[in-house]
C-alpha cells in the first residue's frame, strides 16, 4: 500500500500533467480556427459495394436486409485498408453477434446502446455535440440502418475522469438493461498513474486492473451486454517529435507503442471484448504517408479530435457492426453462442481483482431508495424538469435524515477490520444555509463530523462530507440539523452518497479530485449550477430519431 506522501504526490502529478495536457498539438502554425481545420471531409466519403448472394438456412438473416445495412446506409471517410486495421480484436463476439441479430430482426422491447468514457466521447471539441461527435453519428446511423429495431442510444460520458470513477458511478451513466456499451478511457487512464513506468507495466498494471473491474461490472449487468473498447491515442501521440517544425514548443511526444491499449488487449482476449484502435486506424496515413487530409492536425484539435476525427471514430464503430452483420449472414447466431452469452464470468484475470457487487454511487431516485427515516426533511426538486436539482431539504433544527448504505467490502477481498470511506453530497451556498452533524447510528461506527453549509462565495455548489465507517451491510448514517447557524437560518440539503470501492484506501475518491470538506470539483452529476448535458437518441415510429438533451444533477 502506498504511503500518504506518495498518494499526495501522485494526485499532484496527475493534476500537473492534466494541466499541461492541453497543449500537446500546439503552435501558431495551427491557426486559430480549429473548427475549420478539423472539419468533416466529405471529399473522402465512400460506400461499400457488396455482391448479391443468398443463403437458405432457416435461422439466417435476410441477405437483402444485410446488404442494405452494409451498402446503402453510411458514407465512410477512412480508407478501407485502414478500417480493417482499426479492428484490433474481434474474437468470437457472441454477445455482439446477439446484439446485431436483435437489431436486424427488430426484437422487443428494444435495444439500448451506450458509451462511457471521458471528454473525447463526451464530444469535447466536436463542433456540435449531438450531431458531429462520433457517438451521435454512430447512433443516428444505427437507428436508420436497422428500421425494424427500437433503438435507444445514450451518451453517459463524464469529462476528465479515469476508469475508477466509472467503477464507482456506473449506474449514473448506463441503464441496467443496456445491450451494448462502448468504453473510451485510454487517454484519461494514462494520467491516472504517476509515471510512464506504471502505465507500461506488463504485470500488475494498475490501468489494466481498473479496466478489468469496469469490464466485469458491465458484463455482469442483467442483459449480459456486449462491450467494445474504443481506444484513443494518449496525449502526445497525435503530434510530432521534439525538434519537428510542427512541434515548436517541444511538447512531449509518444511514439506508436507508448500507450496502454496493447496491454489492455489481454482483457479483450480474456473476456472476448471487441477492441477498436484509433491509433492503428490513423497512424499509417498521419505518420508514415503524411497524407493530406489525414494528418494529425486535420483530425485533432489538441489531444481531442475535431469533427473529422470524430467522423473517423464513427467509421470504426459502423464498420464493426457491419462486419458482425456480414458474419451473421455467413454463420447464423445459434444455441452454442447463446450459452456462451449466459455462462458465468471467468475468475478475474488478475487474482482477487473482483468488481464490486453493490451500488456505490447513488443520487436522485437511487438515493431515495436508501432513506429509512425522514423527519423534517422533504424530497424536493429545486430546479426544473430540464435541469433538475433534487435532494432532501430541511429548514428546521432537529430535523433528521437516516439512510442505509452497504459498507461491507469482504466480497472484493478487503480485510474485515478495514475502514470504508463514505461521502455524502450536500449543498453549500451563500445564504439561508445551516449546520448539521453526520454520524453512524446503527450497524456500523464512525467518528461524527459537523458541516457548515454556508460559504462566502456567491455560488451554490455541491460538496462532499466524508466519514470513515466500519464494514456492515446495514450501516445507518444520520444527518441531523443543528441549532447552531452562521446565517440565521437552518437550510440543509443532502443529494447523494458515494461509498468507496474497497476498504483501507487513503482519503479521496479516484477521478473526483475531492475528499471531505471539498467541493465535488468535476461538477459532473451533482453541480447545482453547471452539470453535464447527456444526449440520448431514440427510434420513433420505426423510422425517425428523436434527440433528448437533459442536464444531469
Amino acid at each position: 500500500m502506498r504511503s500518504p506522501q506518495s498518494a499526495v504526490l501522485a494526485v499532484f502529478l496527475l493534476f500537473c500533467i492534466r494541466k499541461c495536457c492541453f497543449g500537446w498539438l500546439s503552435g501558431d502554425w495551427l491557426g486559430e480556427n480549429h473548427s475549420f481545420r478539423t472539419r468533416q471531409r466529405p471529399e473522402f466519403n465512400w460506400k461499400h459495394r457488396v455482391p448479391r448472394f443468398s443463403i437458405t438456412e432457416s435461422n439466417a438473416l435476410d441477405p437483402t436486409a444485410i446488404a442494405h445495412i452494409v451498402r446503402n446506409t453510411y458514407n465512410f471517410t477512412l480508407p478501407p485498408v485502414q478500417l480493417r486495421r482499426s479492428l484490433a480484436y474481434l474474437g468470437g463476439a457472441a454477445r455482439l453477434r446477439r446484439v446485431v441479430q436483435k437489431l436486424a430482426v427488430g426484437s422487443q422491447p428494444g435495444i439500448k446502446v451506450a458509451v462511457i468514457g471521458g471528454s473525447i466521447s463526451y464530444g469535447e471539441f466536436a463542433h456540435e455535440k449531438g450531431r458531429t461527435d462520433w457517438f451521435s453519428i454512430f447512433a443516428k446511423w444505427l437507428i436508420s440502418a436497422f428500421p425494424r429495431a427500437n433503438v435507444t442510444a445514450r451518451n453517459g460520458c463524464t469529462p476528465g475522469v479515469p476508469t475508477p470513477y466509472m467503477i464507482l458511478c456506473l449506474e449514473l451513466s448506463v441503464d441496467p438493461d443496456v445491450d451494448l456499451v462502448f468504453m473510451e478511457y485510454t487517454l484519461n487512464d494514462a494520467y491516472s498513474v504517476p509515471s510512464h513506468h506504471e502505465e507500461a507495466k506488463l504485470l500488475d498494471n494498475p490501468i489494466v486492473k481498473n479496466a478489468e473491474r469496469l469490464v466485469r461490472r458491465v458484463l455482469a449487468l442483467p442483459q449480459r451486454p456486449a462491450v467494445v473498447f474504443m481506444h484513443s491515442p494518449p496525449c502526445g501521440m497525435a503530434s510530432y517529435p521534439v525538434g519537428h517544425p510542427k512541434n515548436p514548443n517541444s511538447m512531449p511526444y509518444r511514439s506508436f507503442p507508448m500507450t496502454s491499449e496493447d496491454i489492455q488487449g489481454a482483457i479483450s482476449q480474456y473476456y472476448d471484448v471487441q477492441y477498436l484502435s484509433m491509433r492503428t486506424a490513423m497512424y499509417r496515413l498521419a505518420v508514415h504517408k503524411q497524407e493530406l487530409g489525414f494528418l494529425w492536425e486535420d483530425m485533432f484539435v489538441d489531444h481531442h479530435p475535431g469533427d473529422h476525427g470524430h467522423k473517423i471514430m464513427a467509421d470504426l464503430a459502423v464498420h464493426l457492426i457491419q462486419q458482425v452483420a456480414l458474419g451473421l449472414l455467413l454463420e447464423p447466431y445459434g444455441r452454442e453462442e447463446e450459452e456462451v452469452v449466459w455462462e458465468a464470468l471467468p475468475a478475474p484475470m488478475y487474482d482477487g481483482n473482483s468488481a464490486p457487487n453493490s451500488v456505490m454511487c447513488s443520487v436522485a431516485a437511487s438515493f431515495r431508495q436508501l432513506v429509512v427515516l425522514s423527519e423534517g426533511f422533504d424530497y424536493i426538486n429545486e430546479g426544473t424538469a430540464i435541469k433538475p436539482k433534487p435532494g432532501y431539504v430541511a429548514t428546521q433544527p432537529g430535523s433528521r435524515l437516516q439512510l442505509r448504505v452497504n459498507t461491507d467490502r469482504s466480497a472484493v477481498g478487503s480485510p474485515p477490520d478495514g475502514m470504508v470511506h463514505v461521502y455524502l453530497h450536500h449543498l453549500r451556498s451563500y445564504e439561508h444555509m445551516g449546520m448539521a452533524s453526520i454520524s453512524c447510528v446503527s450497524g456500523c461506527s464512525c467518528q461524527e463530523v459537523a458541516v457548515d453549509a454556508l460559504i462566502q462565495d456567491r455560488v451554490s455548489q455541491v460538496y462532499l462530507a466524508g466519514l470513515t465507517a466500519t464494514q456492515s451491510p446495514d450501516c445507518i448514517i444520520q444527518v441531523k440539523v443543528l441549532e447552531q447557524t452562521n446565517s440565521g437560518e437552518h437550510k440543509f440539503k443532502v443529494s447523494g452518497v458515494v461509498v468507496a470501492e474497497v476498504a483501507g484506501k487513503l482519503n479521496g475518491l479516484p477521478g473526483l479530485n475531492a475528499a471531505h470538506d471539498q467541493e465535488f470539483g468535476l461538477r459532473q452529476h451533482l453541480d447545482e449550477q453547471n452539470g453535464i448535458n447527456e444526449v440520448t437518441f431514440t427510434s420513433h415510429d420505426q423510422s425517425h430519431s428523436v434527440q433528448q438533451v437533459r442536464q444531469l444533477l
